[in-house]
């Protein structure tokens, strides 16, 4: 058998399967359908901005007590963390030797008097002898002296007895303000010195309470930039509705009032504070304790949201979305994003109002991209 007819029939048809081949390559392949791509028409509104300040409660009034006489502490005269009024018995000191100053202020007192009415009635008898040429005129003058001295004997004697009374009064330790009262620091039978540096107890008043919130002076040279450039208004009401947030996320029952800021700005951390005034009634608020608050910036007239997931960042942090013109095109814009708000970015520049944003599909499009298969989701997103 001859291998040369054989090989002529193999090579014909691999001549025909190869042209089968191409021309099933060649047919044209099935379209892949259009993307579907949602957009939200940003409309410009006004919108009532704030910022989230944190902060700590410190108490309205805070009284340190400390004595104002020394001795022996004889007793505590109040229970520790109960609410103390103003002017209470606090501690009693031993007030023994004070009652003795003061009864030894008092005889001098009365020795006093009685000098000054023999003075007197020697100055007055001497008064009419001086007119009648009887005595001297030097006799009358010592007489009129001592009289003066007497007098002066008799106030000295009556500012020690007040002095000995207000000593005596200091063995007794009141409270300076009405609060609740902390731990005592010292027990019955201690010694105690005249403001001595440790305090005998502590008096807080818990209503109202402060809260001190912290800021830093780049914030407040940029809010006032803004309040003057007119990007924003505000009203008085704006300092006495603040809301506070606890420790815990929940909001507190009572809004506050900014009381002031201070006029200085700390030279270590570069920041000023606020401070805010809240009712407490029921003691929620402790001293010291980390609270966030919420202060009413002002209302912007033409404010521009977007969804937070429409903004997308570049390595180098700018904000970017994707914009959809009148005729279909999609392409990529630089924005100013200034603050997240509710789950959407408030963009100050870089998009105006009636324009489209895309917010569903943005893995589907790419630059000067003409879509097809859109859809509108404003309604999900616009307040």
């Amino acid at each position: 058998m001859s291998i040369k007819p054989i090989c002529k029939l193999y090579l014909v048809s691999s001549i025909f399967m190869l042209g089968c081949d191409n021309q099933q390559s060649s047919a044209p392949s099935a379209a892949l359908p259009a993307p579907s791509i949602g957009y939200t028409v940003v409309q410009a509104q006004p919108l009532e901005l704030t910022d989230n300040m944190p902060g700590r409660t410190l108490a309205s009034f805070k009284a340190e007590v400390r004595p104002q006489v020394g001795g022996i502490l004889l007793s505590q005269l109040f229970q520790e963390g109960a609410f103390i009024d103003k002017g209470q018995p606090l501690y009693q000191i031993d007030p023994d030797s004070f009652q003795v100053s003061l009864d030894s202020a008092k005889a001098d007192l009365r020795r006093a008097k009685a000098n000054l009415a023999t003075a007197s009635n020697r100055a007055k008898r001497y008064e009419r002898l001086v007119q009648q040429n009887a005595v001297s005129r030097q006799d009358y003058d010592d007489a009129v002296a001592s009289l003066q001295q007497a007098q002066s004997d008799v106030e000295t004697a009556q500012a020690s007895i007040d002095s000995a009374q207000i000593n005596l009064d200091y063995t007794q330790v009141t409270s300076p303000i009405s609060g609740r009262i902390g731990r005592s620091s010292v027990t019955e039978g201690a010694l105690v010195t005249a403001n001595q540096s440790e305090p005998l107890a502590i008096v807080q008043t818990y209503d109202p309470m402060f809260v001190d919130l912290t800021a830093s002076s780049n914030d407040l040279l940029t809010f006032r930039r803004a309040l003057s450039a007119g990007d924003f208004s505000r009203s008085e009401q704006d300092t006495t509705n603040i809301q506070l947030t606890l420790e815990d996320g929940s909001d507190y029952e009572y809004k506050g009032t900014i009381l002031f800021s201070d006029v200085n700005i700390s030279e270590s951390t570069g920041a000023f504070v606020l401070r805010v005034s809240f009712p407490n009634p029921d003691n929620i608020l402790l001293p010291g304790m980390f609270v966030r608050a919420t202060l009413p910036k002002g209302v912007a007239s033409d404010a521009i949201l977007v969804p937070a997931k429409s903004v997308s960042r570049t390595p180098q942090g700018t904000a970017q979305v994707w914009v959809i013109d009148e005729n279909g095109v999609v392409d990529i814009r630089t924005v100013t994003a200034d603050k997240l708000i509710n789950n959407q970015w408030l963009i100050t520049e870089g998009l105006n109002s009636g324009e489209k944003v895309v917010a569903v599909g943005l893995q589907f499009i790419r630059p000067g991209m003409s879509l097809t298969n859109t859809y509108d989701v404003s309604d999900k997103y616009q307040n």
